[in-house]
């Protein structure tokens, strides 16, 4: 917004020079961008923010100045106005869209050049010169922020002022010479017949002031800011007017701005007042909020010494009406155009704008040093992923929301789910409630750009209506290399993202024993898969994406396996407390198994029948291979080689102390689970 200083200076005094002016704005948040020199006038650029639209204007701005430099501000004056004799015939019909019109029409004007010095005053702020009815309504604007206008009254059919919505198919023809189509969103100024102006944004071409002007009327009206912006948006069309009503404008300016206008056309276009109407739809005269707040607060936070002389000051000057009591207790009361000062810290903010924030003293704040310990919960998240990336997984991490579609497509369509009510897209629709969608993406992503070999992990949490819990997921496709001394190529499957769980359960120090799987019916899975369970509390699941998943996510020619755990099972679970065993000095006598099971067993179960065998020299269990193909007793089975490895603790074993536990185990596999020797 461009500022003109000399008109500035008609309001308060200043004496500095302008780049001490500019730094001074700058350093109480209204940021000069330029300062030029224009006809012996100084022109300050200045961006105001969003949140204070009560400086666009010039008396808003040296409101400020007066308070950065402790000045008074001068405020024009308006001159005693007859009051008219009747109403004018205005209506607002849509309620929301305008909370106040004010139109007054003044008969027998004379249009005419407006003042030089009034010219002047617009001229550098970029207007055109046009007659002094508009240009007097331009400078009130530019004066007070409040946008008027002027309609030709004899050009008003039926004498009418209708504040409504547009109907379809209406047109108007603006003041720019361009025909705008309506609609019901549009919000317009009527006569009895057709819309003379788009409310808040621009005027008609129908109804404008021109040299045959006699009779006007002028309208001052508040209109609902997003109404406002969304029309300018609808039309493409913009103005020094929507601009400011966009922000939101001042509602007690509205009456003051137009008085403002009236004082000054009747001096410089003469005529009479003789209707007038202020139409209110709501008072909006709401007891301002009252915010109290010590003195004491105002210099802890700003590391200040100030007076309460020196803070009332301030707030007086920025126009807040301010008491204090004796102990030092400020109650403030924001002004009208203040609708960003809603709580104490904004009033620290203004006491620390105005003194200058290069004027705050600096202090560094004492820190104890103090060791910091890490939880439980942040240790054991460390360990994870330290596991996982020494498994050769990298870690990724995705958005926590999905679109409906991402929860269809990974078959998850039936679980409970958390929807946003006002997503920003259809892609963010809803809380992820599970990690799968979000880990198929990132392999769908990956495979699209010729990456093959993929293992993934994140840590991350879902949503539910129950609430949220953290949890942690590892997808993996393409070629596993399972043993440096075995080269051969072979695609990930089950028992390897079971393998890299295993791993993880077993390096936070939770116990085998303490780990089950039993057989899933989740419908993402197909093939082998389980869920996993911890001390009897199901935590968990593992196996491979159904082809349907795949299908839907389009990876195409792709193996891929998932894993899903939940973190939060862990915490109580993990770290054990290690216990030392001597290293025995006896041989370890290795013993092959060769099965043939069902392929609805998991090797989770051999490994406990082994295991409950009641013998002291079982020393480990391993499943070495896993097959499928010809030479099984049915397409029902599988073939697994696993290996037994012996060791006593007392002397070393000898082959019959072997043969004897062996192959009581097999036997015992055969007859719990009917496996078959091969």
């Amino acid at each position: 917004m461009k500022i003109s200083l000399n008109w500035i200076k008609d309001y308060v005094e200043v004496k500095i020079p302008p780049g001490s002016l500019a730094d001074k704005l700058t350093m109480a948040g209204l940021e000069v961008e330029n300062v030029s020199l224009v006809g012996g006038d100084t022109i300050f650029e200045v961006e105001v923010t969003p949140n204070r639209p009560d400086c666009l204007n010039m008396i808003g701005i040296a409101r400020e100045i007066s308070a950065v430099l402790n000045k008074e501000l001068a405020l024009p004056r308006t001159g005693k106005l007859s009051k008219a004799d009747a109403i004018c015939d205005i209506k607002i019909e849509d309620k929301k869209g305008c909370l106040r019109y004010i139109g007054t029409v003044v008969e027998n004007i004379s249009i005419q050049q407006a003042p030089k010095e009034l010219l002047k005053r617009i001229n550098s702020l970029g207007l055109r010169a046009i007659n002094n009815i508009v240009d007097i309504t331009n400078f009130c604007l530019l004066e007070t922020g409040q946008p008027l206008h002027a309609f030709d009254y004899d050009k008003l059919a039926g004498g009418r002022i209708i504040v409504r919505r547009a109907k379809d198919g209406e047109k108007i023809v603006t003041i720019d010479d361009i025909e705008r189509a309506l609609d019901p969103s549009i919000l317009v100024i009527a006569d009895a017949e057709k819309p003379v102006a788009i409310a808040g944004i621009m005027g008609g071409k129908e109804t404008e002031v021109t040299a045959s002007t006699r009779n006007i009327l002028l309208e001052s009206a508040y209109f609902d800011p997003i109404i406002v912006r969304k029309a300018s948006r609808k039309l493409g069309l913009s103005s020094d007017s929507s601009y400011r009503f966009e922000r939101g404008v001042d509602y007690p300016t509205v009456e003051n701005c137009s008085n403002r206008a009236l004082s000054l056309i009747l001096k410089e276009a003469g005529g009479k007042i003789v209707k007038s109407s202020d139409i209110k739809v709501t008072g909006r005269n709401k007891a301002a909020k009252e915010i109290v707040i010590e003195k004491e607060k105002i210099d802890s936070f700003l590391g200040t010494d100030t007076s309460v002389t020196q803070c009332k000051n301030i707030f007086d000057k920025l126009g807040f009406d301010v008491k204090v009591d004796k102990q030092k207790v400020f109650t403030i009361v924001p002004p009208s155009f203040r609708g960003d000062i809603v709580q104490e810290v904004d009033i620290i903010e203004e006491v620390a704008r105005i003194i200058g924030y290069d004027n705050l003293p600096l202090s560094m704040p004492s820190i104890k040093v103090s060791n910091i310990s890490e939880s439980k919960e942040i240790q054991l998240r460390k360990k994870i992923k330290q596991i996982l990336m020494a498994q050769g997984c990298s870690e990724t991490v995705t958005y926590t929301m999905i679109s409906q579609k991402n929860l269809n497509d990974s078959k998850l369509s039936d679980i409970e789910k958390l929807n946003i009510v006002n997503p920003l897209s259809q892609d963010q629709e809803m809380m992820r409630p599970s990690l799968l969608p979000s880990m198929l993406s990132r392999v769908q992503f990956n495979l699209n750009r010729g990456q093959k070999d993929i293992s993934l992990f994140e840590a991350g949490k879902i949503y539910t209506n129950k609430g949220e819990k953290e949890t942690l997921a590892v997808i993996m496709t393409g070629v596993a290399l399972r043993d440096w001394r075995k080269l051969k190529q072979n695609n990930v499957d089950f028992v390897d993202i079971k393998g890299i769980v295993g791993k993880v359960f077993s390096g936070t120090g939770i116990q085998d024993s303490a780990v089950s799987y039993k057989i899933s019916e989740l419908p993402f899975f197909a093939g082998e898969n389980a869920q996993i369970f911890l001390r009897g509390k199901k935590i968990g699941a593992v196996g491979r994406i159904c082809q349907e998943v795949l299908d839907a996510w389009d990876i195409k020619g792709a193996s891929v396996v998932f894993a899903e755990v939940d973190l939060e099972s862990f915490y109580s679970g993990s770290f054990s407390k290690k216990k030392y065993f001597p290293v025995i000095e006896y041989p370890i006598v290795t013993r092959d198994i060769s099965l043939a099971i069902k392929k609805d067993i998991l090797f989770d179960e051999i490994r406990n029948i082994v295991f409950n065998d009641n013998n002291d020299i079982m020393h480990n269990f391993n499943l070495i291979e896993e097959y499928l193909g010809e030479n099984l007793p049915g397409k029902e089975y599988k073939g697994l080689v696993c290996s037994c490895k012996y060791q006593s603790k007392t002397g070393t074993l000898k082959e019959e102390e072997v043969t004897k536990v062996h192959e009581r185990i097999c036997q015992s596999l055969i007859d719990k689970i009917g496996a078959i020797r091969r």
